[in-house]
């Protein structure tokens, strides 16, 4: 995976970007290695196993990161008034989580977290993450760790943010199964005796809709990183479509099915942030998507 960093002197701020998987075999050969791994000498909990291809990602780029943030900090040794952004999209996101974790353990040490210190505070916000470790990461509850922001976005719909080995087998049989029938059943007119029923007969007709169509979804071995935050299309007040962004679990996407891969587009995750930090501004609810 490809790391981009940018510092932002004047906003006290340096941010270190993963990219997510591109499409080559390397990439998707990351993907595909989900079996969980202890992360030992890596995480304070080395039994929270995590993503097999994702840890050994995070692993080798400890070096890396540790030597290009030891390079911004001689280059301008005011920065160590700044604080660190980690993101990142889609397995990048999956990544930056774990590097960031690494950085605020305090059981283990390694040339990239012995730098925590260097920085006001290091944030992780990722966008379309895969699930990663038996038990979701957290915030450590420590005065750094809680002066820290460790936010997950995901779009309603974004299969990736639910791509567990056994979800994805799921979705793909769900997606091959043909479409569940969900008909509209009227109910008969309790006077039947009239060859044509009157239009107050007709009129007294019912329709009722038959139970939901329902998916057993498989249970999750591996759960999402930090603070959820769902965003989803909203309807104004005046009908007219916007976006909203709640707090969720991982817990509480358990049982749903996401299964639109336009919803984990990069440019949609980018534009729905956009509008809500400028809603955000203007005291609104919702913005138009």
């Amino acid at each position: 995976m490809v790391v981009k960093s940018s510092p932002i002197d004047d906003k006290n701020l340096i941010v270190f970007a993963i990219r997510g998987s591109q499409k080559n075999f390397m990439d998707w050969a990351v993907n595909f290695r989900p079996a969980p791994t202890a992360p030992e000498g890596f995480l304070d909990d080395p039994g929270n196993a995590c993503h097999a291809g994702f840890l050994s990602v995070a692993k080798a780029m400890v070096g890396p990161v540790a030597q290009r943030l030891r390079q911004l900090l001689e280059q301008e040794p005011s920065r160590c008034t700044s604080s660190l952004l980690i993101t990142g999209h889609s397995a990048g996101g999956a990544v930056a989580s774990l590097l960031w974790a690494h950085m605020h353990s305090v059981d283990v040490e390694s040339e990239l977290n012995i730098l925590t210190g260097c920085f006001k505070r290091v944030h992780c916000v990722t966008f379309g993450a895969p699930p990663v470790s038996f038990l979701p990461l957290q915030k450590p509850h420590s005065k750094r760790g809680d002066k820290s922001l460790f936010l997950s976005f995901a779009n309603e719909g974004d299969p990736i943010v639910r791509a567990d080995k056994e979800y994805v087998f799921s979705l793909a049989k769900l997606l091959a199964a043909p479409a569940p029938t969900c008909a509209l059943r009227p109910t008969k007119p309790k006077n039947d005796l009239a060859k044509k029923a009157s239009q107050a007969v007709l009129n007294s007709v019912k329709t009722t809709r038959g139970p939901a169509p329902h998916w057993p979804v498989p249970p999750a071995t591996l759960s999402n990183a930090g603070r959820m935050v769902l965003m989803r299309e909203k309807t104004q007040s005046d009908n007219s479509p916007g976006v909203e962004a709640i707090m969720t679990t991982d817990e509480q996407l358990r049982d749903v099915v996401f299964g639109d891969p336009a919803m984990h587009m990069m440019s949609l995750y980018r534009q729905r942030v956009e509008k809500l930090a400028f809603a955000a501004m203007l005291g609104d609810e919702a913005v138009p998507p």
